[in-house]
């Protein structure tokens, strides 16, 4: 029976992790198999086009079958599970580019275009991420293989977007179109940009992982007339102005002459108006501004307005004075361009004054909160920037550019009016960019320096960058392990959060779900303020309905006093756990994050006695555990207080100098269904009240693989 599905609307996302995954890729399966998520892999045609219905594969390594609904981030995509017959997709080791399954998918006319996520829930799990792109542009498919040569190279129409797979080493696609003299195509890749989510892109360890795409133009001669490689991030694109009428060849190959099946990609080739951003790169919340389309080598092109819609009463961020995007298009004698990014920023906004300013004596001044647009543009060029800062205070100071599509690898240094180098900071800690962020808490008041340089020295016109510079009030940050989960009715599954404070915060956080599906719930939790690590606890009711949805972590907590007090509500960072060579783990920025209420599991239900415990420093107590098993499922359970790969710890949940005693049962086999769990307080153990903690009951997958089930809640004191 086909079935037709919706997108649910886009919620502000996160970072962390499969808080119930360690891993890599986990199953589902016939009866007496461990069950475990949709491990997606790529989308074909990875390109769909505005205002469109078009048929696409979403490949999985695990089966499809049974799908209850597909979401995406935006939203707005809506998705009709095409497969009439049941469909088995065995997972055939780490190179598997997953089974086909057919969807139909229709794009509004006014979806936003660029990257997409997409999310798949089925009756018996949800899965992980796929990417799929949306362009303005009729798609074309790649043809069946070959089309290695220019006389093999597939005819194509512009404008157009051609979809295809680099699937093999050596593997080179040629494509075909006609130009007029002084027509000036663009031809952009997405490569990277459509599979950097996905949670297996591993083919041959540990150099080779994702799509290097390299780009080549030839004449109908085979003269090369242009090249790019690694323009925005890997992807390369090419602008050509035709110097005569005649048919032009486009190449795209690996840089490295590598191929597989899940390389795939997207070229959007056309001859509009291409523009790369804003200058100014942003705009303040509330006002409007005039700005200048900057073209791909960074020179401004025409004027456009820029409106700083403004910002919600509460809003709910990562972190204080984040911006938010905006996009916007200009109109080049009736051609209208593509879509281009702005900022809409909370602060005051400057542009980067004409002139040097590569030292301290050459320093821009800056009254903080300030937004700066900025650009290294010849090589070993440093921004210096001055401000006033004040003893006791602290201040954040962080670059955009990688994120917003511009190749600046930023380092922020700060010296003080001596010149002596007080600290420097490279990459982002949390977004995994190399897009650099500081913090600090001015020993004097005094005049320092942020300086902005390239780490590797680079500059040119399109070394574009934006400084969020203020002066920072207490906070904090949520991370974690939180990248979905899947319960059966009745069942719990566990989840922890890391909380980063930040700048005298010391105060509690409260942790809230928003959008959990119909019987769902989340067992109350607070970190107390000597705490960062918890655990977050997830119940499905009895008779919770099958169902999923994306949800939104996030911790709220309050700062000032009496009536100078404000609540701050900071959503958790999200990422996805991928697979590395050899078994390992890493872990990559996302925006979705779901839960998913499904059908019977390996565990029917774990349950720990004591529900309440009291410890006194230098005290144990013995926590009794009893599993039920579906029928059929034989393999081992191991029970933990912490979500432990080897050495790393991704989440803990105990208070400091609460640990597992010696004498605890570490696993139940075969047919052992009852354990237990001995906690012991050290004697400068941190006191806590009822603090919820459960007991984990991890089944393994694979190798790498565990899903985290848990027990009820158990309400921990440790008295003084």
């Amino acid at each position: 029976m086909r079935s037709i599905f919706r997108s649910l609307s886009w919620l502000p996302l996160f970072a962390g992790l499969a808080g119930f995954v360690a891993g890599v890729s986990l199953a589902i399966s016939p009866v007496g198999a461990q069950v475990g998520f949709r491990q997606l892999t790529i989308v074909h045609p990875v390109a769909v086009q505005r205002g469109t219905t078009v048929e696409l594969e979403i490949r999985s390594n695990y089966t499809l079958d049974d799908t209850r609904a597909v979401f995406s981030d935006p939203p707005g995509l809506r998705f009709t599970f095409l497969e009439e017959k049941p469909k088995p997709a065995p997972r055939r080791g780490r190179a598997s580019k997953g089974t086909p399954f057919r969807f139909r998918c229709q794009i509004p006319q006014d979806q936003p275009t660029g990257e997409h996520e997409l999310r798949v829930a089925t009756g018996q799990a949800v899965s992980s991420v796929t990417q799929l792109h949306v362009t303005d542009f009729p798609v074309i498919p790649e043809k069946k293989e070959p089309n290695d040569r220019r006389e093999q190279a597939q005819k194509v129409q512009l404008p157009a977007t051609v979809s295809g797979i680099c699937e093999r080493s050596e593997d080179r696609d040629f494509y075909a179109f006609d130009l007029k003299a002084g027509e000036r195509l663009t031809a952009e890749v997405f490569a990277q940009r459509v599979t950097h989510k996905i949670h297996g892109m591993v083919v041959r360890g540990p150099r080779i992982y994702l799509m290097d795409p390299l780009l080549s133009l030839y004449d109908a001669q085979g003269r090369l007339v242009a090249m790019s490689d690694n323009r925005f991030g890997a992807d390369p694109i090419i602008q050509f102005e035709a110097p005569a009428d005649g048919t032009y060849y486009l190449e795209l190959r690996d840089a490295r002459y590598a191929g597989d099946p899940r390389y795939a990609y997207c070229i959007e080739l056309a001859t509009r108006p291409f523009r790369l951003a804003t200058w100014p790169l942003a705009v303040q919340a509330g006002k409007s501004v005039t700005a200048a389309a900057l073209d791909l080598r960074g020179e401004p092109a025409e004027e456009v307005s820029l409106v700083g819609d403004p910002l919600p009463q509460t809003q709910r961020l990562h972190r204080a004075g984040e911006p938010r995007r905006g996009r916007v298009r200009v109109q080049v004698g009736g051609t209208s361009s593509n879509e281009i990014p702005y900022l809409i920023s909370p602060f005051p906004q400057m542009v980067e004054p004409d002139g040097r300013h590569g030292s301290r004596e050459e320093a821009v001044g800056l009254t903080l909160p300030r937004g700066v647009s900025g650009r290294l543009a010849q090589k070993d060029e440093i921004d210096f920037y001055r401000f006033e800062a004040k003893k006791g205070r602290s201040y954040a100071f962080e670059i955009y550019s990688r994120r917003i599509g511009f190749p600046v690898d930023s380092v922020i240094e700060l010296y003080d009016d001596k010149g002596k180098l007080v600290t420097e900071t490279d990459d982002h800690p949390v977004e995994k960019t190399k897009d650099s962020r500081l913090y600090w808490t001015a020993p004097a008041d005094g005049t320092f320096f942020v300086a902005v340089r390239d780490l590797h020295d680079r500059g040119g016109s399109d070394f574009l960058y934006y400084l969020d510079a203020r002066e920072a009030n207490p906070d904090f940050e949520v991370r974690g392990e939180y990248y979905y989960a899947m319960l059966a009715p009745g069942t719990r599954m566990i989840w922890f959060v890391d909380i980063q404070r930040y700048h005298g915060f010391a105060g509690p956080v409260t942790i809230e779900i928003e959008g959990l599906p119909e019987g769902v719930s989340q067992t109350p939790l607070t970190v107390p303020p000597a705490m960062k690590r918890a655990a977050v606890i997830l119940t499905a009711d009895k008779n919770a309905p099958i169902g999923s949805a994306l949800v939104t972590l996030r911790g709220k907590g309050t700062i000032g006093e009496g009536e100078d007090s404000r609540e701050i509500v900071r959503d958790g960072y999200v990422t996805c756990e991928q697979q590395g060579s050899g078994g390992g783990q890493a872990r990559w920025p996302i925006r979705t994050q779901i839960v998913g209420v499904v059908q019977p599991m390996d565990l029917v239900e774990v349950v720990a006695e004591p529900t309440q415990v009291v410890l006194k420093p230098g005290e144990k107590a013995e926590l009794k555990v009893r599993i039920k098993r579906r029928e059929g499922f034989k393999a081992g359970v191991t029970l933990a207080m912490s979500f432990d790969y080897f050495s790393t710890k991704f989440g803990e949940q105990l208070p400091p100098g609460v640990t597992v005693a010696p004498g605890s049962t570490a696993r139940l086999t075969g047919d052992r269904l009852e354990g237990k769990i001995i906690l012991q307080a050290a004697k400068n153990a941190e006191p806590v009240d009822r603090l919820p903690i459960a007991v984990m009951a991890r089944v393994a997958i694979t190798f790498s693989i565990t899903t985290n089930y848990c027990s009820n809640p158990i309400y921990l004191t440790v008295s003084k």
